[in-house]
């Protein structure tokens, strides 16, 4: 197999965590009332002595030293609930999450993390924060959240962004009350509540992230509501200080937005700087088949215009360089390599009633190929030209665990399988493009780069399955070009 230097959205991480024990929790709901699922989202991301660290929702963290493969690793706290806040400060990293007063400390990003104190105001009062996080600033620190607004009693909810300066003797002690720097707006239309974002009245602003750059703070955050596709990142930015003058964007706002395809919304995330003084965003983009919370982590590169203000060429789906790969990839990020197998009618050994083959292709993360009971070696066949041939480099693989339920003692795990592709057209032949035939990584998107071989056919050949699990297919991906002859 070749060695990646691409990656692929959604990012391609390793055991993927049950979303249900968490979300249940917090939207009060029965878990029993639907599918048990995946979840990981709401991205705190640093880089840090040449690795990628990740402190996700549901589970912390996952390291990547190639920004192309994620390793879950214990950092000595495994639930920091959702958005876990990440800093460091006098050379201690400093942990906390959402809808808790707890703040731990390391001396390491990688922990291990233990209890330093809890969240309080300046009356020494704990304080429950939502969608934290930490900014510092020379030797000062900061903290922000969000806020419920009063929006009358016939509204249902709004929220805003407040700060405050932190103790940084006692950085989980609060120095002063807390100022309210970001409200909804329903006159930017991106922030209103709903799929089109019908609802003036209402809006929830979340997922704060602090990055100063230069002399300026720039503010992400979020709104619309991460169940929907209109989920997305905007940017405030002031040239004052980090608790006042803030103002939107004027030409980049939102920041990352995506209502249609694979990708899905592209909100809660954070900014980070990569290699070779390059800027990138990681976000939230929506799965929400089982439960509205069901997510998946994207990225891309961000740059700064001639006036100061961020911006994502665009939200990416398709094969994109790695980091360090490309000197300048805020200017153009991808490798040209086009999806070969969306709407191609695929072919298939079996199906489940009600999943037929052409929902591994239709660009849908609500749908999937099931191979019916009794299918042994499942298999299905993406037919790419009758007398064209394509160049495949990357494919991209999205599974669905199918019976899972962790409730009972049914856990993902990995898949094993054999993708193979026809070198002809009669497809009277196959080779092996990819052996995962003893797969032992735990990968719900399985994105692999390969050697280039020229084929007509793609083919999925699923060997094995953890136990109690049905492999579902919600999309294979094969990412390449046409081969132009005559």
């Amino acid at each position: 197999m070749k060695k990646s230097k691409t990656y692929c959205n959604p990012l391609s991480v390793a055991d993927v965590k049950s979303g249900r024990w968490l979300d249940t929790s917090l939207t009060n709901t029965d878990p029993r009332d639907f599918n048990d699922y995946r979840s990981i989202s709401d991205p705190s991301v640093i880089y840090h002595d040449g690795k990628w660290i990740m402190y996700p929702s549901y589970s912390v963290a996952y390291v990547s030293e190639d920004f192309v493969h994620w390793k879950h690793v214990d950092i000595g706290v495994s639930d920091l609930r959702y958005s876990p806040a990440v800093v460091e400060f006098r050379g201690k990293w400093y942990l906390a999450g959402h809808g808790m007063t707890e703040m731990y400390v390391a001396d390491s990003p990688l922990g291990p993390f233990e209890l330093c104190g809890h969240i309080t105001d300046a009356n020494g009062n704990r304080k429950v924060t939502l969608d934290g996080c930490f900014l510092a600033d020379g030797d000062r620190l900061y903290f922000y959240w969000c806020e419920m607004e009063d929006g009358g009693s016939k509204v249902e909810y709004r929220t805003g962004t407040v700060g405050v300066e932190l103790d940084p003797e006692k950085p989980w002690q609060m120095l002063g009350e807390p100022v309210r720097i970001n409200e909804f707006n329903p006159e930017q239309v991106w922030q209103r509540m709903g799929a089109y974002n019908q609802n003036e009245r209402m809006g929830w602003i979340e997922g704060q992230w602090m990055q100063k750059i230069g002399d300026r703070y720039y503010l992400l955050y979020s709104g619309c509501g991460t169940e929907h596709s209109t989920y997305a990142n905007g940017v405030m930015y002031s040239d004052e200080g980090p608790l006042s003058g803030f103002k939107p964007q004027k030409r980049h706002d939102p920041l990352t937005s995506k209502r249609t395809g694979l990708m899905r919304g592209a909100g809660h995330g954070c900014i980070v700087e990569g290699p070779d003084n390059t800027l990138w965003t990681f976000y939230t983009c929506i799965f929400n088949y089982n439960h509205m919370f069901e997510r998946r982590i994207g990225m891309d590169p961000l740059g700064i215009g001639d006036n100061g203000e961020l911006y994502c060429a665009e939200v990416t789906e398709t094969p994109q360089y790695a980091p360090g790969i490309r000197k300048n990839p805020e200017a153009g990020n991808g490798t040209g390599w086009l999806p070969l197998t969306f709407m191609q009618r695929p072919t298939a050994t079996s199906h489940a009633p009600g999943r037929d083959p052409l929902y591994a292709s239709d660009e849908s993360v609500l749908t999937w190929w099931q191979p019916s009971d009794g299918d042994n070696e499942p298999a299905i066949t993406f037919r790419l030209g009758d007398k064209t041939k394509y160049e495949i480099h990357s494919v991209r693989i999205i599974w669905r665990d199918i019976n899972m339920e962790t409730l009972d003692g049914i856990y993902p795990g990995a898949f094993q399988y054999v993708v193979e592709y026809a070198p002809t057209p009669d497809m009277d032949k196959w080779d092996i493009l990819i052996d995962a035939s003893e797969n032992e990584d735990d990968l719900c998107i399985d994105y692999r780069e390969t050697e280039p071989v020229f084929a007509y056919s793609v083919r999925l050949r699923i060997l094995g399955a953890p136990e109690g699990i049905t492999p579902g297919l919600v999309s294979l991906t094969a990412f390449g070009n046409c081969i132009k002859e005559g």
